[in-house]
């Protein structure tokens, strides 16, 4: 459980460095008379937002995914990475379903017409989720 809070924590920080990165915008492109933020408030800003999720709503997800695991023993490989990468995919979705659901006050359920945007980013953070999670038994397998 606790290297699954960390996990989150560091998939936020990634996840969140990358949104600031594609959305920041440098000096000499900025525009006169337009309010731009920095980098390091595009950071905060997203880590406001993506880090509860990534623990109010990642890890439990998490958590679920390995249950399911445990229920459904796959022995192949590349089936087993290729099934999980799409379960932590459903599994972005819904939790950006959720977090829009609440942040909404269940307006959302009215227009679904722009928020393909935010499922997408959901299911990036779950994807890199998942990846750091398979790294971090890499890297402890490559210790012990």
């Amino acid at each position: 459980m606790i290297r699954k809070i960390l996990i989150a924590l560091v998939s936020s920080v990634i996840f969140c460095l990358s949104l600031a990165f594609l959305n920041y915008t440098p000096e000499i492109d900025r525009e006169p008379n337009v309010q731009y933020f920095s980098f390091v408030s595009l950071v905060m800003i997203y880590l406001i937002y993506a880090t509860p999720v990534y623990l109010l709503l990642g890890v439990p997800s998490s958590l679920v995914i390995d249950i399911i695991k445990r229920k459904i023993k796959i022995s192949n490989s590349l089936f087993k990475y290729v099934f999980e990468v799409v379960v932590y995919l459903i599994s972005g979705i819904l939790a950006t379903f959720i977090f829009l659901l609440v942040l909404s006050g269940g307006k959302i359920l009215l227009d679904l017409t722009n928020t393909r945007g935010f499922f997408q980013l959901g299911a990036m953070a779950s994807l890199l989720y998942y990846h750091i999670y398979i790294i971090s038994y890499l890297v402890k397998r490559q210790e012990g």
